[in-house]
């Protein structure tokens, strides 16, 4: 289970960097890490506080790159 986990954190860590990547479309990224995540969290390879840790990174970058306060 280790290997998943890390491969769970190595995929969302990567949504965080191309969310901020103005060259990648936030809305595709956004709404593929929220597909990660949702898969993730239901096959218990993350917990429901790294569930929390990156929905919250996830939408601070977000409303950074729409000019948001995050």
């Amino acid at each position: 289970m280790s290997s998943q986990h890390d491969l769970a954190v190595g995929m969302l860590e990567g949504y965080v960097d191309r969310m901020i990547d103005p060259e990648c479309s936030v809305i595709a990224v956004n709404a593929s890490a929220g597909t990660a995540l949702l898969i993730f969290r239901t096959l218990g390879v993350i917990d429901s506080k790294e569930d929390a840790h990156y929905t919250e990174r996830l939408r601070r970058a977000y409303a950074r790159r729409e000019g948001r306060a995050a």
